[in-house]
Parts: C-alpha cells; structure tokens; sequence
C-alpha cells in the first residue's frame, strides 16, 4: 500500500505505523508547513498544494503510458525542496524488501488502476436521482410513520393529581349567634360612651351658666 499525506507536519503522521507493506510519504517534516501553490483568482482560495502539484506534474508529464517504466524511486528523486519550499519524507522500512524495494517498485502499480466508465445520458441520469430521491422521501415518511406508532403505543405516563378543594369557612350556629351578641354589645357600649359624653358637656355648660 502506498500512503501519501499532503499537509502542515504531515510525515509525522506515518511516524507511528507498524503494519507491513506499507511505503509512505509526506510533504513537509515537524515543525513544518505545507504551501500552496497558487490560488484561483475567481473563487479567491488556494486549490492546490505544492507538494500533491508536483507530484501531479511528474504523472502527467513523465508517466504517460499504462506500460511505464518510471520507478517511485524516480518519482521520489523529483521532490525538490526548493520548489516544495518543505522537506518531503520517504518511509521505506515497513515495505517488503525495505528501501531497496520500494524504489524499484513501478509507479504504475500503484497508479495504474484502469475502471471502465460507463457514461449515462443526461436524461437517464435526472431520471436516476429524480427516482432516488424518491426513495430517500419514502424512508423518511416511513421512518416518522414508526415513530408515531411508538408513541401512540406508549402507555401514558402514571399522572398524580392531586384534589384541591377550595377552603370553606365552617361556621356553626353557636359561632354565628356568638358573633350577633358581641355585635350588639358594641353597639351598646357605643352609645352609652356618646350619652357620657353628651352628659359631661351638658353639665359643664350648667356650671359656667352659673
């Protein structure tokens, strides 16, 4: 297997494996960054970096037939630090017949993978997720339709209510016929302390008539 990282530190990532038949590499050691390129002036972002650039710029130049001889040993020499503005990394220990065997290894037998593509037409493919999308609405609906039934199945949670009666002021017969008797004491004690009244001022207007 082959294993290829672009990023900042990016060799440090294949520091702790110790699976066999591995070969990796790195764009940049710790401590390091990883640069662009360049950027896409229309979008306004970096769209690649140096270190996959090259090595794009190395397959399309140099590896131009599935019948390749180019060994990763040549593709490896092609790294320049100078154009990566990083120091790429090689682990070569894991790989079968270690260093050695790595770099004779041809790039093709890790690039030359050939799928046969079939290429639909337009209409045939708005046809295909017109019908997939179909088919995720169907899940969708049957997935809330199960959901329901869950909670329809669900016994009502056990709800303690409590009888709050209004508080009622009980009052007896005796209570009542207590309350008219002190009512009317009042009213009597009422009127003699005005009849007091009147009497002293009555009085005190005899004694200065005289």
């Amino acid at each position: 297997m082959l294993f290829m990282i672009d990023t900042c530190q990016a060799n440090t990532m294949y520091s702790k494996f110790y699976s066999p038949n591995i070969l990796a590499t790195g764009s940049s050691e710790i401590d390091q960054s990883s640069y662009s390129h360049h950027a896409d002036n229309d979008v306004g972002v970096a769209v690649i970096d140096r270190y996959t650039y090259y090595n794009l710029e190395f397959l399309e130049q140099k590896v131009t037939t599935p019948t390749s001889k180019l060994t990763m040993g040549e593709l490896f020499d092609s790294y320049d630090p100078a154009l990566m503005h990083s120091d790429a990394g090689i682990r070569y220990d894991l790989f079968a017949g270690g260093e050695e065997g790595a770099r004779n290894r041809k790039v093709m037998d890790f690039f030359g993978n050939v799928q046969n593509v079939e290429l639909q037409g337009e209409r045939r493919n708005e046809t295909q997720w017109r019908e997939e999308l179909a088919a995720i609405d169907k899940m969708i609906m049957d997935a809330r339709r199960r959901h329901n039934e869950s909670l329809a199945a669900r016994p009502e949670a056990q709800r303690t209510v409590e009888d709050v009666r209004p508080v009622q002021a009980v009052r007896r017969e005796g209570a009542v016929k207590v309350d008219r008797e002190q009512g009317w004491n009042k009213q009597i004690v009422g009127a003699a302390a005005l009849l007091g009244c009147a009497g002293v001022w009555i009085a005190g207007s005899f004694l200065e008539s005289m």
